[in-house]
């Protein structure tokens, strides 16, 4: 790939580009495709696969030649939108587009509704608290109330952490019906941070049927060892998870605490949900897992 390369707005001007979202272009009846409606549809699509895309993959997916796929990524990549992953050939969301993504959900109806509640949810626990959103096998924080506690779980608004060994990522997953949650579950990389972390799909699904019939999900030791952390799944009008809560703390002062703080938490994702018009006395026809579809 070579760098400082101008993009013409004319290169492969036969070429159609898909309707973002769609990853489908309709031959003989798409524009020609600018070089931005192809880079914003290479964006669309890596938002898509958690692990990651290669070249090949991306120009296929968006309907464009490899050669102007390349040239695009590059000016992508200066940007700081996309970032590739080494020695995989893999390359992913970067850094530009997890901040606008970020300022986005911001603005969203649950990150307006919810610190009201996760306030209250700092005073019940004296513990740290979160709110996370999915992008793509992650989950990012975009509120952290550290708490009272001299001592705290460390974490900041903007960082990201794994769906697979993370309470607010098992809430997430957990509240998912099968359909969504198998294409975000075969793109998973299961790295092991200690000797507790869940290492394989198997384990994984066992932890999100436990975590369905307790009401919460938990975190004991699997990404940092001395943290302990519980979470639960919030649900907008339509009844579909959007985003996670979770308490975490020390070990020493949590695990114990386990018991009592999670329904707390089972219940405080609720009344979020509530907020945001989910109903769970209503059996949503896309949700598995909730109170009105069990």
């Amino acid at each position: 790939m070579r760098t400082g390369e101008v993009i013409s707005e004319q290169d492969d001007s036969r070429d159609t580009v898909p309707a973002v979202g769609t990853g489908i272009a309709v031959e003989g009846t798409a524009a020609p495709a600018s070089a931005l409606d192809r880079s914003l549809s290479i964006l669309d699509y890596l938002a898509t696969v958690p692990g990651g895309a290669s070249v090949a993959e991306i120009a296929a997916a968006v309907h464009t030649s490899r050669s102007t796929t390349y040239r695009l990524m590059d000016r992508l990549k200066q940007r700081g939108y996309i970032d590739d992953l080494g020695q995989s050939g893999n390359w992913r969301l970067g850094h530009a587009a997890a901040r606008l993504a970020l300022a986005a959900v911001q603005s969203s109806d649950v990150a307006q509704v919810a610190p009201e509640f996760l306030r209250m949810l700092v005073q019940q626990t004296r513990e740290s608290v979160n709110l996370g959103v999915p992008r793509g096998g992650d989950m990012v924080f975009i509120y952290r109330d550290r708490g009272p506690q001299t001592v705290a779980v460390q974490g900041e608004v903007g960082a990201r952490r794994p769906m697979h060994c993370t309470s607010v990522g098992k809430a997430y997953l957990a509240a998912l019906t099968p359909e969504e949650r198998d294409p975000i579950m075969r793109k998973l990389v299961f790295h092991a941070f200690t000797s507790e972390t869940i290492t394989n799909r198997s384990a994984l699904e066992r932890e999100l049927e436990a975590t369905r019939r307790r009401g919460w999900s938990e975190d004991c030791g699997e990404i940092d060892p001395a943290s302990t952390c519980c979470g639960a799944a919030i649900y907008d009008s339509l009844g579909r998870p959007i985003a996670a809560i979770s308490v975490s703390g020390l070990t020493d002062r949590v695990l114990p605490e386990l018991h009592r703080i999670g329904p707390i938490v089972a219940s405080t994702a609720e009344a979020i949900s509530r907020r945001l018009g989910y109903d769970p006395a209503i059996n949503y026809p896309t949700v598995t897992g909730t109170k009105g579809n069990k």
